[in-house]
């Protein structure tokens, strides 16, 4: 993040250029709190993004409840052909 943050302010001479950074910085934010949001009701597709995207693996999901592990799963297929 911080490489493309220097990149675009680098390459620019616009003074713009900080909006279109404080415009990235922002949808990072938005994306990083989506992805690591611990309130209990949506761990379920919090886990299952982090699996999908190899954060975590099935098997670190261990001990949790049968229905749960089901809920991943079923999520996770929603996007397997």
């Amino acid at each position: 993040m911080r490489h493309e943050v220097e990149s675009v302010l680098a390459e620019s001479r616009d003074v713009h250029a900080v909006w279109r950074v404080h415009e990235y910085l922002s949808d990072k934010r938005l994306e990083i709190d989506a992805k690591y949001d611990y309130r209990y009701s949506v761990l379920v597709s919090v886990f299952a993004r982090l699996v999908q995207e190899g954060w975590l693996s099935e098997g670190d999901l261990r001990g949790l409840a049968a229905e749960k592990l089901e809920a991943i799963s079923r999520i996770l297929g929603l996007g397997r052909p």
